[in-house]
């Protein structure tokens, strides 16, 4: 069985020299529409040093989309922020928010 870490911004900044015994990071983009201030605070920190310490991650898009239209914004947030970057595993849409239901 594979070790997967998900991080976000809620753990602030990660030494992760540090991080050791995983075999990936699931890295949160952002979450909602393609708009900076929805970029997660850490994301490009996380990528930086994963890509810097060879460490494989992916990237997650947190949903807030109801409709087609919030979705494809979600689809160009993702697309903006994973550009050139080197992931060694897929993208993935966190789709848990209740009040969507």
């Amino acid at each position: 069985m594979k070790k997967i870490i998900d991080v976000s911004e809620h753990q602030k900044r990660i030494d992760w020299s540090k991080v050791s015994g995983v075999d990936g990071v699931i890295i949160r983009i952002g979450y909602g529409d393609d708009e900076i201030g929805q970029d997660d605070d850490y994301v490009k920190y996380n990528i930086e040093e994963c890509e810097r310490l060879g460490i494989p991650y992916e990237v997650y898009l947190y949903s807030y989309a109801g409709n087609t239209t919030r979705a494809d914004g979600e689809a160009d947030h993702v697309l903006r922020l994973a550009k050139g970057k080197q992931m060694s595993l897929p993208i993935y849409y966190d789709l848990e928010e209740s009040s969507l239901a």
